[in-house]
């Protein structure tokens, strides 16, 4: 049921027109505490909160202010400067875990600040995870800084990315007081020119096989080091020269050095097991400075196509055996002595014998 609806006299609109919608019979509250001047325009009766404006005794800094429900320190300040001020209440868990809170629920949203930002945030009860902040996207996130530069400071940063992560930059640097890892199943790196500065020692475990591949006839691999260079291969060694192969040994004695035991020749080949074997398809040469020592555990062979010839410069040529040594130049062979004495000696007063169908003795 419906109540009349009438309208109002002239009389009464006049009245609300002139003296307001109600008659005020007392003045507004004003406090004043310590020199700072309140004025309270509502109270609620309920929950007590109040809206309320102050001013200092400066006469300039002045406020609006809107408290929350009694003892729950919520407040909202308007300050006269142009500032606002929003205060929760503190996180009572006697209260419920949604206590303190700051809740916003809203469909978009735009932030434009003119001026700089400051955020401080802080795990507070959460002494589990401490976890002071998280945000969590259903879209993509993106950040842009333009100008400047972005700094991320903290005790250990870890970044997740369960597909693929891209660091992209016209400049990247990785520094680091410690130790820098790197794993992956597989690591692929491309450059124009790679360049490794390694003050101290450079060590790589577990690589069962390593190839290095150049396509350009130009390249060239370098070792250059001052120090000793040390080679330990449990298997084959297998070395394929296209061009040509040169060894220069300066054979400076380095007593420091602990690679090399016996430190009288420059040069030592040694086969612990197997012979050794040289094959040229033209010629080799031999060359010393000083005398050359052949010694053999077994029989000596020497086979030539052509002639061989052995000439001693300056001394005699000395040929030692315990059995007897034997010249043979065959059938269609001569052999032949010269010399300004040939002289022919038997040890022990044995004889000396010449044979064949002629023989001549001038």
């Amino acid at each position: 049921m419906s109540l009349p609806v009438s309208a109002a006299s002239k009389e009464t609109y006049d009245t609300i027109k002139n003296e307001g919608i109600f008659r005020q019979t007392t003045p507004d509250e004003i406090q004043e505490q310590g020199g700072l001047t309140v004025n309270t325009l509502i109270k609620g009766r309920l929950t007590r909160a109040s809206i309320y404006e102050r001013e200092f005794p400066d006469k300039i800094t002045q406020a609006l202010c809107i408290d929350g429900p009694k003892d729950s320190d919520g407040a909202m300040t308007f300050h006269g400067d142009g500032a606002i001020t929003l205060m929760t209440g503190v996180r009572d868990p006697n209260r419920g875990s949604g206590s303190g809170k700051l809740n916003i629920k809203a469909w978009g949203g735009q932030q434009d600040y003119m001026d700089r930002v400051d955020l401080s945030f802080n795990f507070g009860t959460d002494t589990k995870e401490k976890r002071a902040l998280s945000i969590v996207c259903s879209g993509d996130y993106i950040e842009q800084t333009e100008g400047a530069e972005r700094q991320i400071i903290a005790k250990t940063i870890r970044i997740v990315a369960t597909e693929e992560l891209v660091l992209e930059g016209g400049s990247i640097k990785i520094q680091s007081d410690s130790d820098v890892e790197i794993s992956g199943t597989a690591i692929n790196t491309a450059s124009i020119n790679e360049k490794n500065i390694i003050l101290g020692q450079q060590m790589t475990f577990g690589v069962s096989e390593k190839t290095e591949i150049a396509f350009d006839p130009r390249a060239s691999v370098n070792i250059i080091t001052p120090g000793h260079l040390n080679h330990k291969i449990l298997g084959d060694y297998c070395v394929n020269v296209g061009g040509m192969e040169e060894h220069l040994i300066g054979g400076v004695l380095r007593p420091e050095s602990p690679l090399i035991k016996d430190k009288s020749k420059a040069f030592n080949v040694k086969a612990a097991l197997l012979g050794v074997g040289l094959d040229a398809a033209t010629t080799i040469d031999f060359k010393a400075g000083g005398a050359v020592t052949t010694t053999a555990g077994g029989a000596v062979t020497t086979t030539a196509g052509g002639a061989v010839i052995t000439t001693t410069s300056a001394g005699a040529m000395t040929l030692k055996a315990t059995l007897g040594i034997f010249a043979d130049a065959g059938i269609a062979g001569k052999f032949e002595a010269k010399g300004m004495d040939f002289e022919l000696k038997s040890l022990l007063g044995a004889s000396v014998k010449s044979a064949g169908p002629i023989v001549l003795l001038n």
